[in-house]
């Protein structure tokens, strides 16, 4: 999670490896500066209404939070809202919680008035399998906090469609400035799109994409028999999602995380390991910062990177565009290709690439360059990472990073990186 700190340095990434001219550019990589060159002045205006909506968008939505907070507050003791891991729902009528833990793999349904066993076990079973019937954009759609939200911001006139233009073809490459499309060559996804289309495991619709698999609902149902508890005038039915060597929410996302693995030439288990750490797989996570989905993808810092490298020039992705699992895994797939081979290309060793920017992608290029040379300059850290071996960078930052979360960050991707490898050879 990026807290709101570690997002300031984040934003000044691009201008920071925008100032330094001592990288060793590829051509696509020299006509995209040039190309930002030439259009500074209109990027300029362009990004000071950005600037002025993304701001207007947080605010509409931290307050939409409180306002839905303050609601639920009246009827439940315990408040809670959808967060990074655990997915949150309320009845319309607010007597009713559904919470998906996707950490601990904990199902809870609450009901606040008196049932016998049959009646909540019967609601309960309903809860579950809509979960697998309804679509996330369709819970998206009924999300009291994103109604609200939207509310909030057209009393401002301000309207941000679902990929924050008008029109957004699916393939971001055709966005791209002439040869930078060669970045994403056409051949190498084809190949991926094949690959794809023979294996097993099939990708998720975007049409059907569940909170939770049909699959996974139905080892739910006929595992072991839910924990029932009753006390003061409310009911909790529990039930634990069977696991499994690669889980089953894994699966539903390995085809893309493939896709844009090989698209960026990255590691498909580091991206495996990004998305566990980062969000547990749950397809609707969301931060206070705010970030949304799998890869908690931050529109003002990381989402502005990235549609700027892909598209051209910065947009605010919006929350239902980055909630649909083909557009958050290509983002967050991006943002670590730009943090390897554009923030810190100078960086020689692959290894400690990977290690820095693992640190970077949770609290920002700033972070990392000052832990590594003591200043926010990227070409200093680059020299300094170059005098030492990807071991002693590894001890470094776990040692040196401002935040502990940050150090913590990087030890779970480690681990859970060599876990992924070990896993998917056995696919």
């Amino acid at each position: 999670m990026i807290n709101k700190k570690q997002m300031l340095n984040i934003v000044l990434g691009l201008a920071i490896v925008l100032s330094e001219s001592t990288w060793a550019q590829t051509p696509e990589e020299a006509e995209f500066e040039a190309f930002l060159k030439v259009h500074q002045t209109e990027f300029s205006d362009y990004q000071a209404q950005q600037n002025k909506e993304f701001e207007a968008f947080v605010k509409a939505w931290q307050d939409a939070e409180k306002q839905y907070l303050d609601k639920i507050a009246k009827r439940w003791q315990d408040p809670s809202l959808p967060s990074q891991k655990v997915w949150v729902q309320y009845t319309e009528e607010l007597d009713r919680r559904t919470s998906i833990d996707f950490e601990t793999g904990e199902i809870v349904v609450e009901l606040l008035d008196s049932q016998s066993d049959e009646q909540a076990l019967a609601f309960a079973e309903s809860q579950l399998n809509q979960l697998a019937e309804v679509s996330v954009e369709q819970t998206l759609h009924k999300d009291p906090i994103y109604i609200q939200a939207n509310k909030n911001l057209a009393m401002q006139s301000i309207h941000i469609t679902e990929s924050g233009v008008s029109k957004r073809v699916d393939t971001a490459a055709e966005y791209m400035p002439n040869k930078l499309a060669n970045n994403a060559s056409q051949s190498s996804i084809n190949a991926v799109t094949k690959e794809t289309k023979e294996s097993k495991i099939q990708p998720v619709s975007m049409a059907d994409q569940s909170v939770l698999s049909k699959k996974l609902v139905r080892q739910t149902l006929g595992g072991a028999k839910p924990k029932i508890v009753k006390e003061n005038n409310r009911t909790r039915i529990s039930y634990q999602l069977p696991s499994t060597t690669l889980s089953s929410q894994a699966e539903r996302y390995l085809p893309q995380v493939n896709l844009q693995a090989k698209r960026w030439n990255l590691d498909p288990a580091l991206l495996l390991a990004i998305i566990q750490t980062e969000s547990s797989f749950n397809p609707l996570a969301r931060s206070a910062v705010p970030a949304f989905g799998l890869m908690q993808i931050v529109p003002a810092s990381a989402g502005k990177d990235v549609s700027a490298f892909l598209q051209g020039k910065p947009m605010l992705l919006s929350p239902e565009y980055l909630y649909k699992a083909k557009n958050n895994v290509e983002a967050g797939s991006a943002y670590v290709h730009l943090l390897s081979n554009r923030y810190f290309k100078d960086v020689r060793d692959s290894q400690s690439r990977t290690y820095i920017s693992i640190a970077a992608y949770n609290t920002g290029p700033g972070n990392v360059a000052k832990t590594l040379s003591g200043t926010n300059s990227l070409t200093r850290a680059s020299i300094a990472a170059n005098l030492m071996s990807s071991e002693k960078i590894y001890q470094l930052m776990l040692q040196k990073l401002p935040a502990q979360e940050t150090r913590n960050y990087l030890k779970k991707v480690v681990k859970r990186t060599a876990y992924y490898e070990e896993q998917l050879k056995r696919l």
